[in-house]
């Protein structure tokens, strides 16, 4: 598991690297750490890493740019952001995933929200196979921005294609149980980390696909999707 710590606080960033450690030892969980001073050292890494654990005020670039820049590179990547100030996290709830910590840093909570993130780069990484025209082609969970509906039949779209299911959506409701899913419609299965816009009665997902909240699904929605944000 490849962790990136960045942040100009030498002595921040020695907590952090403390905590892990002691996660490590009590979970026999190994972290490849990777330290950055700042946010152009950790844009020139050429590392695919699985986590970054950034601060948001840092001299050169805020955290907030830096994940918008890792995700691009990294779709996947699970953005834990720690700062003193609360006034941040309603930007980076627009950067899908992202865990939410304040200082000083809650050691348990810390803790809960990195097995969270492991459980989650776990239960993302089953893969499937699905028929695109003549062509089967094997697709992971991460991947799967929403399944839909269609027919008596279901879509399952990633941002390269879209695939036609045999399988109805209680088989996807099964095996898609991170909780990078949910459904907010009897229709769909959504995947969190795709969601760009977030309204009480909708969200929008990779900037295009407007999919709508059942009314009785809203506050379970919302529970749900701060949770997952802000990895409680």
């Amino acid at each position: 598991m490849k962790i990136a710590i960045c942040d100009d606080d030498e002595k921040c960033t020695d907590n952090v690297l403390r905590h892990l450690d002691y996660y490590s030892l009590r979970n026999n969980t190994e972290f490849d750490k990777y330290v950055f001073s700042s946010a152009d050292k950790l844009l020139k890494s050429r590392v695919k890493f699985d986590i970054a654990v950034l601060d948001v005020e840092m001299q050169e670039q805020d955290g907030i740019k830096l994940g918008a820049e890792l995700r691009k590179r990294l779709p996947h990547i699970i953005l834990i952001y720690i700062t003193a100030h609360r006034k941040y996290l309603d930007d980076a709830l627009n950067l899908n995933a992202v865990r939410f910590f304040e200082k000083p840093l809650d050691s348990q909570r810390f803790y809960r929200g990195l097995t969270d993130a492991l459980e989650r780069i776990d239960n993302t990484t089953i893969s499937f196979y699905l028929r695109d025209g003549k062509t089967i082609e094997r697709i992971a969970a991460q991947d799967i921005i929403f399944v839909e509906i269609e027919k008596r039949k279901t879509k399952v779209v990633t941002e390269k294609r879209s695939f036609q299911s045999e399988q109805h959506i209680s088989f996807w409701s099964d095996r898609l149980n991170a909780s990078t899913f949910f459904s907010p419609h009897k229709s769909y299965i959504i995947n969190f980390n795709y969601v760009t816009t977030y309204e009480r009665d909708y969200v929008i997902l990779n900037d295009k696909y407007k999919i709508s909240i059942a009314r009785g699904k809203q506050t379970e929605f919302h529970r749900n999707f701060m949770h997952f944000l802000e990895g409680k």
